[in-house]
């Protein structure tokens, strides 16, 4: 006699999301291939309209130039192929990498010292004055709520009484302009001061850094934004009759709550409205955070296991250049883990988590960077989050004020500034000028964005991926040879002495009256 079983539900349930992780790969497939097609068309109908002469008003151009991003529901592209479990299994790997590294530093200690030696002190030397760093950040962050957002406020407001005469209001908005400028350089100085004085160490410093250029490009976007629209309903006020009081009254500021919404939401281009989810799912975040100090902690083993053996014996005095290659290759495969490990723990863990606290229902904050075949390509999908405020604030700005005719400098300006500020960070989180972010990042990655061609391939992504890893070994070789060399070479009270890099001179002594005097 047959016996004909009903099939499980968990069987009915895997086979589901089977069939949907099949159905969002392939719409993430099919919108990928749709951008790029829209995204050459574009590229293609901007050119012609370049070449043909200009004999009517370039609406459709001013109009391109001054869009924004879209935003739309929709999932981070890792919390998407995680549904599938070919994916997972790459997460398992790096997973079982870090617990091969936990076992190794247990059994070390172990070994040689007979019990376990649960020292984390790095991190915390890392997180010293901690309540410091987060004493700067709570200013700041009360400074851009309340300060920029009732300035802001009382020259909306008042602007109106100044509409009937011209010059009145020229002068208006020229002493508001000067008062935002002056408090973007005093959110810049006092910051970074107070950093110096109180010696914060890597990762305090980097809580204030980060924060700091998050801020201020937040309240670039507000200010930029709700700038326009002011003045639009401005004109419209004097158009019709700029003593009418009843017309003044229209004016409409932005509302405090949407901005501070704003404030926190993982999005760096101001809208008054973005998509919501209707509930947030609170597992989601508990798990992200997890994610997060894991990566963290992953962070601190990779360090213990190849940074600090290999720098902490490095004697300064006999570096040879074979000695130097083997070190730079020994700190590839670090550098790699330490470019893997923020993107995951920040741009996926740490956002994905904010997002879903607040709601915020597009989640694209990166694409699909680890298939590019360019540094252009790379460059705009590694972080999307700040490409699109660079894209929205810098690049058409530049390209609006060279005639929308060149590319290239909008390009130029975009990359300095991203690797000027990039720059600026690493000074003040380490504490020395060391300048191989700014070459590497402005200098190397402008001749590759430029001069690389823009071609599709197995082979272009693997020179993409060989150029990444290297770069990332020499900065990781070169930043901690600094850092080492600082503590272990004498200091001197010369100027040179906080511009020069000690991992070089460090068999010279700098003395006064004298540029480099050998010790022999």
């Amino acid at each position: 006699m047959d016996i004909v079983t009903n099939p499980s539900p968990q069987w009915i349930q895997d086979e589901a999301e089977k069939i949907r992780s099949s159905l969002l790969n392939e719409l993430h497939r099919i919108e990928s291939e749709v951008n790029d097609q829209f995204q050459s068309f574009k590229n293609d109908v901007e050119l012609r309209q370049q070449k043909m002469p200009d004999t009517s008003p370039t609406k459709s151009s001013t109009r391109q130039i001054h869009e924004s991003r879209v935003f739309v529901a929709r999932n981070s592209l890792l919390t998407d192929l995680f549904e599938i479990s070919h994916i997972q299994s790459l997460r398992n790997v790096f997973v079982a990498v870090m617990v091969i590294f936990v076992l190794q530093v247990i059994i070390n200690d172990l070994v040689a010292h007979g019990r376990l030696n649960l020292d984390f002190h790095l991190i915390f030397q890392c997180f010293g004055n901690l309540h410091i760093a987060l004493s700067i950040w709570l200013i700041m962050q009360l400074c851009t709520a309340v300060l920029v957002f009732m300035g802001f406020y009382y020259w909306a407001n008042n602007r109106v009484s100044y509409l009937a005469n011209p010059k009145d209001l020229k002068i208006y908005d020229i002493v508001w302009l000067t008062i935002y400028i002056t408090y973007v350089i005093l959110f810049l100085v006092l910051p970074c001061r107070e950093i110096v004085k109180h010696q914060l160490p890597v990762a305090s410093s980097l809580i204030v850094l980060l924060e700091q250029l998050r801020q201020l490009m937040k309240i670039y976007s507000f200010v930029r934004e709700n700038v326009e629209k002011i003045c639009m309903q401005c004109r419209l006020i004097m158009e019709a009759d700029p003593t009418d009081k009843k017309d003044a009254e229209k004016l409409t500021a932005p509302d405090f709550s949407k901005y501070l919404y704003f404030l926190f939401a993982p999005t760096l281009i101001y809208c008054d409205t973005y998509p919501r989810n209707a509930v947030i799912h609170w597992d989601f975040v508990i798990k992200m955070f997890g994610q997060v100090f894991a990566a963290v902690v992953y962070v601190y083993y990779v360090v213990v296991r190849f940074c600090v053996p290999t720098f902490e014996n490095l004697n300064q005095n006999q570096i040879t250049l074979s000695i130097f290659m083997t070190v730079l290759f020994n700190s590839i495969m670090p550098g790699s883990l330490f470019l893997l490990l923020g993107f995951y723990g920040f741009l996926h863990c740490w956002l994905n988590a904010f997002a879903e606290m607040l709601r915020f229902a597009d989640r694209m904050f990166y694409k699909d960077w680890w298939n590019s075949t360019s540094f252009a390509a790379y460059y705009r999908t590694w972080n999307v989050v700040v490409h699109d405020w660079l894209y929205t604030y810098v690049y058409k700005e530049v390209f609006a004020l060279t005639g929308r005719k060149n590319r290239v400098i909008p390009a130029i300006c975009v990359v300095l500034l991203s690797a000027t500020f990039h720059e600026y960070v690493m000074i003040f989180a380490l504490g020395f000028f060391y300048p191989v972010m700014f070459l590497l990042f402005g200098v190397v990655g402008m001749l590759f964005l430029f001069l690389l061609p823009r071609n599709k391939g197995v082979v272009y992504n693997i020179l993409l991926w060989t150029f990444l890893f290297i770069g990332l070994g020499l900065q990781s070789c070169f930043y901690f040879m600094e850092a080492y060399a600082r503590k272990s070479c004498p200091a001197t009270d010369s100027i040179w002495d906080k511009v020069i890099p000690r991992s070089i001179v460090c068999r010279f002594s700098l003395q006064p009256g004298k540029l480099l005097h050998i010790d022999l």
